[in-house]
């Protein structure tokens, strides 16, 4: 039944993002895509956000990341997450990746909006889980010192979302905390949850 309803849940992603617009970029697991410009979110609500500073041993900056319900150039109809990150000034190194976690089993479209430094690519490993925004320049990374990328929108299907890590990567990394979509549990699985705790607690009382 979890297979059948996976495969009915793939299907219909793939026809709401076939009736959505003609610029909707699709990031399936295994796959690399040049980043499209496109203005969004629309009509969207804010539903949380963080501005945090990061620091390795060869570069620093910021991320800022957003979180938006309601957002309707959404090809998916969950929410949106945005992300945008700077290179301070100081720093001795450019910043060459981004790679956000916690995006497995997630339908994912990419896009970008507005100036700044444009990732050359944007990159999902075979397992889904990982989305990398790649600032690959011929000889280094081109989110050098004193640069600020675009905002960069990740659309999906999830309902929910959760605190997960980002890793910035040069010749050194650092993690800084995100948000990333959240897989609720399916109904079955679910009761079997609070079943297996209420046994847990009757057998405790006892």
């Amino acid at each position: 039944m979890k297979s059948t309803w996976t495969n009915f849940g793939a299907v219909c992603g793939v026809i709401v993002f076939g009736l959505s617009g003609a610029q909707a970029v699709p990031l399936v697991p295994a796959s690399s895509i040049v980043l499209p410009s496109e203005a969004e979110p629309v009509g969207a609500s804010l539903v949380t956000s963080s501005v945090l500073n990061f620091s390795s041993f060869t570069f620093s900056g910021t991320l800022t990341s957003k979180v938006w319900s309601g957002d309707t150039s959404n090809p998916f109809g969950g929410l949106t997450f945005t992300y945008q990150i700077s290179n301070n000034a100081v720093s001795t190194d450019p910043i060459d990746r981004l790679t956000l976690s916690s995006y497995a089993g997630f339908l994912t479209d990419a896009s970008y909006f507005g100036a700044g430094i444009v990732p050359t690519s944007a990159v999902r490993n075979p397992a889904g889980n990982q989305v990398t925004f790649d600032f690959a320049g011929q000889f280094q990374g081109t989110l050098v010192a004193g640069s600020t990328s675009p905002l960069l929108i990740l659309q999906t299907d999830s309902a929910n979302f959760q605190v997960s890590n980002a890793a910035v990567i040069n010749s050194s990394s650092v993690n800084v905390a995100t948000f990333a979509p959240l897989a609720v549990p399916e109904p079955t699985a679910a009761v079997i949850l609070v079943a297996g705790a209420i046994i847990f607690g009757l057998r405790r009382k006892s």
